[in-house]
């Protein structure tokens, strides 16, 4: 004896997706705490998001714009939807492009970035950027990196880790992580909020 349902079932419309792309720029330093096994783990808890890597020789603010324009024409995303990662060097030379509005992007995640006074002043930026800093490259001048930042109406937050010590940079990564998920998720918000 067959059963029939008294109603037919409609099948749900698949949901569409936000698509975010992270841009990890590996940059001339030796990553402490961006290695290739940490952005692998990210990637695995990411996954709606596009990752690229650009790689970057030196510090060169044109070498960093040509590879995010790269990224943004090869994912066919607009900067909205993109996360930056950077740690050391390139992680300053992210920064202060953002800071400067030569670069447009949901957020940065810059790790082990040098703390020295900003050149230039702040432009306003939409972008979310989160900073895991190294204690040890505090400045104690008063207008240090961190000192601009707090000042700007920039939608920053920033944990500092101690040193190259193994339990100091499990702190540091795992204070990255979070970090990445967080950039995710409000890239993937304001996805939404764009039409994507």
């Amino acid at each position: 004896m067959s059963t029939r349902l008294p109603y037919r079932i409609a099948a749900r419309p698949a949901r569409t997706t936000a698509r975010v792309t992270v841009a990890a720029i590996a940059g001339p330093d030796a990553a402490l705490v961006a290695t290739p096994e940490q952005l692998g783990r990210w990637w695995c808890l990411t996954p709606l998001a596009l990752w690229s890597t650009v790689s970057v020789r030196g510090t060169d603010p044109d070498e960093i714009l040509q590879g995010v324009a790269s990224v943004l024409a090869g994912h066919d995303v607009d900067a909205h939807r993109l996360i930056l990662i950077a740690e050391g060097q390139a992680a300053r030379a992210a920064l202060e492009l953002v800071l400067q509005g030569a670069i447009d992007c949901a957020g940065l995640l810059a790790i082990a970035v040098s703390r020295t006074a900003l050149s230039f002043r702040i432009v306003p930026t939409a972008a979310a950027l989160r900073l895991v800093v190294r204690h040890q490259d505090r400045q104690d001048a008063p207008a240090d990196l961190i000192t601009a930042l707090s000042a700007s109406y920039v939608d920053t937050r920033i944990i500092g880790f101690d040193g190259p010590a193994a339990n100091d940079l499990r702190t540091a990564a795992s204070a990255a992580e979070a970090f990445v998920l967080e950039l995710v998720a409000i890239a993937s918000r304001q996805n939404r909020h764009h039409g994507a």
